[in-house]
C-alpha cells in the first residue's frame, strides 16, 4: 500500500478527530452549486452569474462567479473557520497580500472576493523572493496596523503568550517559551505573531494592481508566529529544487529587516530548531542549514 508524501509540517500538524464538524458539506459539486444558487439569492444579490463549483469539501466549498469569473465566493460549514479568515482579510486589509473582500455574510458564512485568474510561476528567483516578502509582510502586520486594531489584537502579543501555558499541542514547553522569546526579541512587546498560511504554489496569484497573493487565508492564526511558514517556504522550494533553503532563509531576514524586524541569522536559526523542538516537527526541510 502507497503513503501520501509527508506535508512540510509533518510531525508537528495535529489532525482533528473524525466527526469534529456537526455538519459537514456535500462534496458533490453539482449539489453545491445549487445550494450557492440560493445563498447567493438570499445573501448576495447582484453578484454576476452563472457559478462553477471550484472545490466542494466537507469544510469549505469554493465557487466563481460570472463568465468569465469576476467574483468567488467562498462557504465556510465551521463557524471558527469563517470567522478566522474574516478576521485575516481585515488584519491585512491595507498589505495587498490578499484578494480584495467585498462583502462577509455571519448568517451564511461566506465571503465574497476577487477572482484572480493569474498564476504565478515561482521557478525564477525573481517570484520566489515575490513570495518571501508577501509572506514577510503577514509576518510584520501588526507593526504597521492603525491603534484601534492593535488595541483589538492585544490580547494575542508575543508578551502575554509569554506569561500563558503553552497550548496543549506543544510537546516541550521550554521550547515553545524559547521560540515566543526570541520571536518578541525581533518584532518587539507588542508583536502578534500571525503565521501558518496555507502555502501551496497553486494559491499564488496576481492581483490587477500587480501584487503578488495567496488565495487561501483561512488556516492563518495569531497564535503559532511565521515559522512555519518559513519553514513551507523551504520545503517548496526544495520540491522544485531551487532557490536552496539556505536562499530562501536569507532572503527572509532581508525582507524582515526591511519592515523593520530585528531578526539576525543566528537568532532565526535558533527560532526554527525551537520550533522543531517545540512541537514535534520532524524536518526543517535545510531552513536552517
Amino acid at each position: 500500500m502507497s503513503t501520501a508524501p509527508a506535508g512540510p509540517l509533518d510531525g508537528a500538524a495535529r489532525t482533528r478527530p473524525d466527526g469534529w464538524l456537526a455538519n459537514p458539506f456535500t462534496s458533490n459539486r453539482a449539489t453545491a452549486e445549487r445550494q450557492a444558487y440560493v445563498i447567493l439569492a438570499r445573501h448576495h444579490a447582484g453578484e454576476p452569474g452563472p457559478v462553477r463549483c471550484l472545490t466542494a469539501r466537507y469544510r469549505t466549498a469554493v465557487f466563481a462567479l460570472g463568465a468569465p469569473p469576476r467574483r468567488v465566493l467562498k462557504r465556510h460549514a465551521d463557524e471558527a473557520g469563517y470567522l478566522g479568515e474574516v478576521l485575516a482579510y481585515e488584519l491585512l486589509a491595507d498589505e495587498n497580500v490578499l484578494p480584495d473582500l467585498h462583502r462577509a455574510c455571519d448568517t451564511s458564512r461566506t465571503l465574497l472576493v476577487d477572482h484572480l485568474g493569474e498564476k504565478v510561476t515561482l521557478s525564477g528567483a525573481d517570484a520566489f523572493e515575490e513570495l518571501v516578502r508577501a509572506v514577510v509582510l503577514i509576518h510584520t502586520a501588526s507593526a504597521r496596523w492603525q491603534p484601534e486594531v492593535a488595541e483589538t489584537m492585544a490580547f494575542w502579543h508575543t508578551t502575554a503568550a509569554l506569561e500563558a501555558p503553552s497550548p496543549d499541542w506543544i510537546t516541550r514547553p521550554d521550547d515553545w517559551r524559547r521560540l515566543l522569546q526570541l520571536v518578541t526579541d525581533a518584532h518587539g512587546p507588542r508583536h502578534v505573531p500571525l503565521g501558518h498560511l496555507d502555502l501551496k504554489p497553486e494559491h499564488v496569484r496576481r492581483r490587477a494592481d500587480g501584487h503578488l497573493a495567496l488565495i487561501d487565508a483561512e488556516t492563518l492564526r495569531p497564535d503559532i508566529t511565521g515559522l512555519p511558514d518559513l519553514i513551507t517556504l523551504a520545503h517548496m522550494a526544495d520540491q522544485q529544487g531551487h532557490p536552496s533553503p539556505r536562499w530562501v532563509r536569507h532572503a527572509y531576514l532581508h525582507h524582515a529587516r526591511e519592515l523593520g524586524a530585528h531578526w539576525n541569522d543566528h537568532g532565526l536559526i535558533c527560532a526554527l530548531a525551537a520550533f522543531a523542538a517545540a512541537t514535534g516537527l520532524r524536518s526543517l526541510h535545510g531552513a536552517h542549514e
